[in-house]
């Protein structure tokens, strides 16, 4: 967190930019994902995370995998001769890692998601569209710039921002954080393959692995 803002500053522009109130059980921290510094608001999955301490396994970043165990129920089994033959060679991958196991001729799925993140806050210092560019969380969470600067020519950013379903907060530390773009939520991210891998490479940071998952974006600028 910089010296400039507390934990306490970066609760309270949160707070504004989510209507007032964080979800319950919300978490805000900090962290560096896809080479962005970036505040996360998530909601911790306690039984999930203390599942995979118990396990000795970590995040999970296999797109497919993610995908063939999003079409089983949590533990339930299901008959493998029910499944295409892909998504059972699919999750095969997933035994090793304790994502599923088999129960004689079925399999059952024990992962889930770890965390979901409600929020993703990046911090700009300047009110040019150049904000936009290393805002690359949008598919994934709801995404907000936070604008450390004068709002003066900010016109502009502000209308691609609302273009781009990205929301923009001004806050230079008076006064009160003052939302000049309403943050967008997004429809059932998290149970899409693409949202649950973002979850595990949110996880991998929260989990300070300084060389683990989500080193690089998969997407660039939202205007390039």
């Amino acid at each position: 967190m910089s010296s400039e803002f507390t934990e306490t500053d970066v609760a309270r522009l949160c707070e504004a930019v989510a209507g007032g109130k964080l979800w319950p059980d919300a978490k805000v921290t900090e962290v560096t994902l896809w080479g962005v510094q970036v505040v996360l608001v998530y909601r911790w999955n306690g039984d999930e995370h203390a599942r995979r301490q118990a396990a000795g396994v970590g995040p999970l970043d296999d797109l497919w995998l993610l995908d063939a165990l999003l079409k089983l129920p949590v533990g339930r089994a299901v008959a493998r001769a029910s499944l295409a033959g892909r998504d059972r060679r699919l999750l095969e991958r997933g035994e090793p890692v304790h994502a599923c196991g088999r129960r004689g001729d079925s399999v059952e799925r024990w992962a889930v998601p770890p965390l979901s993140v409600e929020l993703a806050v990046v911090r700009s210092d300047h009110a040019g569209l150049r904000a936009l560019d290393v805002m690359p969380f949008g598919a994934y969470a709801p995404q907000t710039i936070w604008l450390n600067a004068p709002m003066d020519g900010s016109a502009e950013l502000q209308a691609e921002a609302a273009r781009f379903s990205t929301g923009v907060v001004h806050w230079q530390g008076a006064y009160e954080p003052r939302v000049l773009v309403p943050v967008q939520p997004l429809a059932d991210v998290h149970d899409t393959a693409a949202g649950w891998q973002f979850a595990e490479h949110a996880y991998a940071r929260l989990l300070g692995d300084p060389a683990g998952l989500g080193l690089v974006s998969p997407l660039g600028s939202p205007t390039g």
